[in-house]
């Protein structure tokens, strides 16, 4: 679903301070200026894709800053890449400056940065988690600042597929989602790279086995027998190699396998759709063999069993979801 946030509707003194309000919760504290003060506009079409956020802003000419006073320990640490429109836009950011039409900018939100819009503000953003870029893109804090020209061919296709992402992404299927936004993270780390001029971005062949492998586990999720040979061979490396990698990024893909087999079994119990299916079925179609296996496993990630799920389910509407409880969460957090 894309959420639509704007001024539209905000009476009209109010709204710069709704618009740095909604961009705060984004991006933390900055300063705006050099705006149309006395018809300012502004929106925001923010949809999530998998592990990202995309943002779709348009707005009169601005010009954003912020400094280090307005960095806050709490903020997201999120990287965002920024693909500029056709409008004049000009960036200084850890110690570069750009100036120019129709680029591609990576932007660390942690670190300060000035940019100002001449003309009509249309943009995309994309928030990345710090943690995903950096996996495929070691270099991405030195990376900051830099701008994949429209001169590159990199630029185009990856153009292409962030528009397309913005545009449809909020139309996809979770598992689409989830593989569309890899995709997005490896292209985007493809791109910098190149202007970097680093021959390939870090593990990037481990980041297409592992994701690969993560791809054949979610869609054979209810295969008893799944194993390391089995996703090994998908991913067309040996098992060797990815457990090496695995564990390079610090991954452990049984885990994964198992709690994506628990996250599938909560929501086919808390979907009424499924209510004439006993637990010993929802449990065998997730991969489980044993149902006093499932179940013990099922209340030390949820903090309930099974039945006490399906219990609190409601029964209609949207199925609640199931919070995994602390300890869980903990056990769990390497596996992520």
């Amino acid at each position: 679903m894309t959420n639509r946030l704007t001024t539209e509707c905000v009476p009209e003194r109010q709204r710069l301070d709704y618009w740095q309000t909604t961009c705060g919760q984004l991006i933390g504290a900055f300063e705006l200026r050099d705006y149309e003060a006395n018809d300012f506009r502004a929106s925001i079409d923010l949809c999530e894709v998998g592990s990202l956020k995309i943002g779709n802003f348009q707005s009169v000419s601005q010009t954003l800053e912020r400094k280090k006073p307005h960095i806050k320990s709490g903020d997201s640490n999120d990287f965002i890449v920024l693909l500029e429109s056709g409008s004049t836009f000009n960036i200084e950011h850890c110690g570069r400056q750009r100036s120019g039409t129709g680029g591609i900018v990576l932007i660390d939100i942690t670190q300060p940065y000035y940019t100002r819009h001449v003309g009509t503000l249309n943009v995309i953003d994309v928030f990345i988690p710090r943690k995903k870029l950096e996996a495929v893109l070691g270099s991405a804090p030195q990376a900051a600042g830099l701008r994949i020209e429209n001169t590159q061919a990199s630029f185009h296709v990856l153009s292409a597929f962030l528009r397309s992402l913005a545009e449809h992404g909020s139309e996809l299927e979770p598992a689409s989602a989830t593989r569309m936004a890899s995709i997005a993270i490896d292209l985007i780390a493809a791109g910098f790279s190149e202007t970097m001029g680093l021959e390939h971005p870090r593990q990037s062949g481990g980041a297409t086995a592992l994701y690969r492998a993560r791809s054949y586990i979610d869609e054979n999720l209810g295969e008893p027998g799944l194993g390391m040979r089995q996703i090994a061979s998908a991913a067309n490396v040996s098992v060797r190699r990815l457990h090496q990698i695995a564990l390079d990024e610090g991954v452990s893909l049984i885990d994964w396998m198992w709690e994506r087999r628990l996250l599938r079994a909560s929501a086919m119990l808390a979907d009424p759709t499924h209510g004439s299916l006993t637990v010993g079925t929802i449990a065998y179609t997730c991969g489980f063999v044993d149902q006093a296996h499932f179940s013990r496993r099922f209340k030390e990630h949820f903090g309930r069993t099974p039945t006490e799920c399906r219990a609190a389910a409601p029964m209609a509407g949207l199925p609640e979801r199931v919070a995994p409880s602390a300890e869980a969460r903990s056990s769990f957090s390497r596996s992520l």
